[in-house]
């Protein structure tokens, strides 16, 4: 499962080079947007907004991490920020991944002055070995007396059961926030597959072996595919994008998912077809397997996917739509967790 890191970003006054970045950021969210951002760092409507000035002001006063890790910081808004600033994304990224890159962004800067590292000592039984953190270097030294005596306590059963069910339920926020990405970001890359220049799908975002069933509803016609591999997935949706001139717009507000006890991931996604602006041409349903690539930590993979389109004259008789793979991989319900 693609996994949030711990943020560990100095919670010192930001630098000039950090406020310039975040403000870049700030000016693509509407006045509305940077009040909500407000309420949110600041917890709660003790503090009074009455202009953008004044909201900017505020948030600008915070590290970028306090900012940028707000549920009100919208992840897409996020990406499309990192992107025009060089950003490569992959389908699994997270929203603190995200925040990692805008970290590593201000730390590229060429104004930056690295913090000093201030590390804390702690006592421990002398035949074990005090690890320090040293700028993203991780190492450790021989233990040597410390200055400082911590007190450390042994969690209870209690605790340890409270901190069971709170990782349970983090790894599915995680999972979901991860799922809501991966929605978004796939069908951005699919409908620029074949625009030269953009990002687009390509075989990294799927297993060598993916298998794809598609078929096509229009009218008296049925066009029934099925592909293999990953190449032969990515020449059929290209085709299939051309010939029809197709754009997808998925309802991201209601993706339906299910983690399976050996660790696949389905997820359901439906949407609408477009062609040009303000016409509606159809909807589709898609099914995905997912898996973790083992190869790659945190790096989830497309291993099987079903693909209906339906035309609108279709839709309009009132027909229903349902998605039928050969193998049937993917006819188990789909439910969210």
């Amino acid at each position: 499962m693609p996994q949030l890191l711990q943020f560990a970003f100095a919670t010192s006054m930001a630098t000039d080079c950090e406020k310039r970045l975040l403000k870049q950021f700030l000016d693509g969210i509407d006045t509305n947007g940077l009040c909500k951002i407000v309420r949110s760092v600041y917890h709660g409507g003790a503090i009074a907004v009455n202009s953008r000035e004044d909201a900017e002001l505020l948030l600008l006063s915070q590290p970028f991490s306090r900012v940028l890790s707000s549920k009100k910081v919208q992840t897409t808004v996020l990406l499309k920020f990192l992107i025009s600033k060089g950003l490569i994304p992959t389908t699994d990224m997270t929203k603190s991944d995200l925040c990692l890159a805008f970290k590593s962004l201000v730390e590229n800067q060429p104004d930056y002055i690295r913090p000093p590292v201030q590390p804390i000592q702690m006592s421990v039984p002398n035949n074990m070995l005090a690890i320090t953190q040293n700028n993203n270097m991780m190492h450790t030294q021989p233990y040597q007396a410390a200055t400082q005596q911590m007190p450390v306590s042994m969690p209870t059963p209690v605790n340890m059961a409270l901190d069971k069910k709170s990782k349970k339920d983090r790894d599915n926020e995680l999972l979901e926030e991860f799922i809501e990405m991966f929605a978004k970001h796939f069908y951005d890359l699919l409908n620029d597959l074949g625009v030269p220049g953009k990002n687009q799908l390509d075989t990294r975002h799927f297993y060598d072996n993916c298998t794809m069933s598609l078929k096509i509803l229009g009218g008296s016609n049925e066009i029934s595919e099925t592909c293999e591999d990953s190449t032969s997935i990515l020449q059929c949706l290209l085709g299939v994008k051309k010939e029809h001139i197709l754009f997808f717009l998925p309802h991201l507000s209601d993706v339906k998912w299910k983690k399976e006890s050996h660790g696949l991931v389905k997820v359901h996604i439906g949407g609408t077809l477009h062609q040009g602006v303000g016409r509606m041409v159809g909807i589709f349903e898609q099914q995905f397997i997912l898996r973790e690539d083992p190869q790659a930590e945190n790096t989830w993979k497309i291993l099987n996917t079903n693909f209906m389109m339906k035309s609108m004259d279709l839709i309009t008789a009132g027909s229903t739509l349902s998605i039928q793979g050969p193998n049937q991989t993917n006819q188990l319900q789909i439910d969210n967790v």
